[in-house]
């Protein structure tokens, strides 16, 4: 049986779960690659702290493992940008394969290793950089590709789904960030999650490989949850919709439009009912129609099975999982047509309405359904709006001049819906 020598670039959580299984499930691993998969060495920080890999595999230079010659195949799992990219295009230009679970590389310079992967013919696979151990990369790329994907959706951070979730049963949002914390779905330093950093990263990767545009995370339109506030999630749940944070894309006419931000969702929307720190991908093909992928999006042994999956695909002979991009633009997010949700706190006098209804209307936008509430306040009221769909250009603009009413005391929310315009509620 042939070998294939893996060099691993990290044993951390999921280089550990790698590591493990790469000596625990040989007999099965083998098999499902036709070749013998075999661990030849391991770059750690620190080598004298117990892992899970035999003391003469390790070591401390990274630069080495990816120019030796005996790897094969290069698992990077080290994470972040330096000196990460420089390690992958390093290995590739020695002519080994790679598999990264590394988003960020990928996001930001994607189009150049694979075209350094292509021009060696060598593998850059990297299944593991988005949505961990839930397939998405490889049905995209493989099972789908006799599809034009027309739109795909996705809750591609569990840090984020986690504490929205927790949000719609009542929490506040800094009660449910620590919570995510104390758990370990969130990072001590939760910014890339609850900014819609690390989404973007990864919805960069899959418009790349969905639609073949040529982009990176700065293309896309980014807003995340810290300025959520429960009142509104359950708000929109009365109107019949559940909040998620969404990464979306879509082909238009002119472009791909590419966005990450929080969205209500009917609540019949099998994207709705993703919960907790799970991950979902919704893909949209003119063949197969509406298709969903959903599961673990992190954890040790989630991830380390994509890995795993991209290292069996390697020894099969299979190479990258990628399209050639194309000049497909990516559209300002002032063009892309969506429903808006408002909660606006206002003076409890005559004609407040209206004076709101027309400021709608001057921007051509719909209104489709209103709530209004009572504050404890006296003098003071509570108006929930619902449009019917607008350009984004419109919505802001609306905005802006309904903060401007002499009536007005804030704009307190402002959140896309993601739903047709033929939706009713009761």
């Amino acid at each position: 049986m042939r070998r294939l020598r893996v060099g691993l670039l990290g044993v951390g959580v999921v280089g550990g779960s790698v590591a493990r299984a790469l000596t625990q499930k040989r007999e099965q691993l083998n098999a499902a690659a036709g070749a013998e998969l075999v661990l030849t060495r391991a770059v750690v920080r620190d080598p004298t702290k117990a892992r899970d890999v035999p003391k003469n595999l390790l070591g401390t230079d990274a630069e080495a493992l990816v120019r030796a010659d005996d790897v094969d195949l290069v698992v990077e799992l080290m994470g972040g940008e330096e000196p990460c990219r420089t390690l992958i295009d390093t290995a590739l230009t020695h002519g080994k394969h790679v598999v990264t679970a590394n988003k960020r590389v990928l996001a930001w310079h994607g189009d150049a290793l694979f075209a350094k992967a292509a021009a060696k013919n060598v593998a850059l696979r990297y299944e593991a950089a988005v949505c961990g151990g839930l397939p998405v990369i490889a049905p995209l790329a493989d099972d789908l590709a006799a599809n034009a994907i027309r739109e795909l959706r996705g809750i591609i951070n569990g840090t984020t789904n986690f504490i929205v979730t927790a949000m719609a049963a009542g929490g506040s949002y800094a009660d449910t960030l620590a919570e995510a914390q104390r758990r370990g779905f969130a990072e001590a330093d939760p910014t890339a999650d609850v900014e819609g950093i690390d989404a973007a990263d990864k919805l960069a990767i899959l418009v790349r490989l969905a639609f073949g545009a040529a982009i990176t995370p700065q293309k896309i339109f980014r807003e995340g949850i810290a300025k959520l506030e429960a009142r509104d999630i359950a708000l929109g749940r009365e109107l019949g919709y559940t909040l998620k944070l969404l990464g979306t894309a879509r082909l238009a006419a002119t472009g791909v439009e590419a966005r990450v931000h929080p969205v209500f969702l009917p609540t019949s929307h099998p994207l709705a009912r993703v919960d907790g720190a799970l991950n979902a991908v919704q893909v949209v093909g003119d063949l197969c129609g509406p298709i969903m992928f959903s599961g673990q999006g992190a954890g040790g042994d989630a991830t380390a099975s994509a890995v795993l999956a991209d290292i069996i695909h390697v020894a099969r002979g299979a190479l990258n999982t990628t399209r050639a991009t194309r000049d497909l633009p990516i559209l300002p997010m002032g063009e892309t047509r969506t429903r808006c949700y408002f909660r606006i706190a206002v003076d409890d006098v005559p004609g407040v309405f209206a004076k709101i209804t027309q400021v709608l209307a001057d921007h051509a936008i719909g209104l489709a359904s209103v709530l209004q509430r009572e504050p404890p306040q006296a003098g003071s009221a509570e108006i929930v709006l619902l449009t019917y769909s607008a350009p984004e250009s419109a919505h802001a603009a609306a905005t802006a001049d309904l903060e401007k009413l002499s009536c007005t005391r804030a704009v307190m929310a402002r959140i896309r819906v993601d739903a047709p315009d033929e939706h009713r509620h009761a």
